[in-house]
């Protein structure tokens, strides 16, 4: 028997053919709630109640439609939260070299061999790179 394997299932559903299931939903709280602000300020005066239902409003279509660089508004939001509240500060901190794990199952023979294993190589690539230079301050002879 044979099955069909879904192949974009990254994308969104489209219920309407502008809008996914997520847009809608979010579309229609803040719309809800802009329509819910509006009948508690309709009342008031135009200046009133205009602000706050035209900001919500359009921070609702933000977080629904609005892609910043390929990710969602409100991630864009939260990572630029992220990168201003969090400390930035890097510490450069001069080393001998090779770091390696402190482990207390280490193997102290296995580690001298390996020293003298790095030891010889550094010493042959030592010995070429010496060769090398020589050469090429006595210059090649054709």
């Amino acid at each position: 028997m044979q099955f069909k394997v879904p192949q974009n299932v990254q994308i969104e559903d489209k219920i309407l053919p502008f809008m996914t299931l997520r847009q809608f939903v979010i579309v229609g709280a803040g719309g809800g709630f802009t329509y819910l602000i509006y009948l508690t300020l309709e009342h008031q005066s135009s200046q009133i109640w205009m602000p706050p239902v035209f900001v919500l409003g359009l921070l609702t279509v933000a977080v629904a439609f609005l892609r910043i660089r390929g990710i969602s508004f409100i991630k864009f939001i939260l990572l630029f939260l992220e990168r201003y509240l969090n400390e930035t500060k890097r510490v450069w901190a001069k080393s001998a070299g090779d770091i390696s794990p402190q482990l207390s199952s280490f193997d102290k023979k296995k580690s001298s061999e390996t020293k003298i294993t790095k030891e010889a190589k550094l010493k042959a690539s030592t010995d070429e790179v010496e060769k090398l230079s020589k050469m090429l301050d006595e210059g090649v002879k054709s």
